[in-house]
């Protein structure tokens, strides 16, 4: 699967109070989850030399139906000036360790792991994922904002009435290192 993403993340806000706002203006629950998040690269022949973005495997257990599943994606960055722009390069697999076997026969020696829970919700075809990491990757929860396109992401913003000062294009590998933690 290939999937085009346009996105910002919101920092330094009340998540909860953001979540009751979506909540009252009729946002629908689509997911509530718990991932495990492995990023993956090579000390030999890193990733960013040859390509922009990074590869990932996310196990991803349901909350709401207890359905577990396990994906390995490239996330190709495109851009991060205004909005982050990615394609996201995913399958399934069924064996997390038999690919991480595989990567590692192929050189993939860097080895990065990070646990969240993320609330999702879709308000007026865009996408609010809540999302609360363990403090050994990034201690503070944020927001990411998923849209169509830039313009409806910005509306989407205005509408809610978020600071443009809380706007970030990091990536959590950025924040991660924002906040000196490696």
């Amino acid at each position: 699967m290939i999937e085009r993403e346009i996105e910002v993340k919101l920092l330094g806000l009340d998540i909860y109070e953001v979540e009751k706002e979506l909540i009252k203006r009729g946002a629908t629950l689509i997911a509530r989850e718990y991932q495990e998040n492995l990023n993956i690269d090579s000390s030999v022949n890193p990733i960013k030399n040859n390509a922009k973005g990074y590869l990932r495997i996310r196990y991803v257990k349901n909350l709401l139906n207890n359905e577990e599943n396990i994906y390995i994606t490239f996330k190709e960055q495109i851009t991060n000036k205004g909005v982050r722009e990615n394609i996201e390069h995913t399958s399934e697999i069924t064996d997390k360790e038999q690919m991480i076997s595989i990567l590692k026969l192929l050189g993939y020696d860097i080895y990065d792991i990070g646990y969240k829970n993320r609330v999702s919700y879709m308000y007026k075809n865009n996408r609010f994922d809540i999302d609360t990491w363990d403090k050994n990757t990034y201690p503070y929860p944020f927001i990411e904002v998923e849209s169509k396109n830039e313009q409806e992401l910005y509306s989407i913003i205005d509408e809610l009435g978020i600071d443009k000062e809380a706007i970030s294009t990091k990536s959590i590998a950025e924040l991660k290192k924002s906040v000196k933690i490696v």
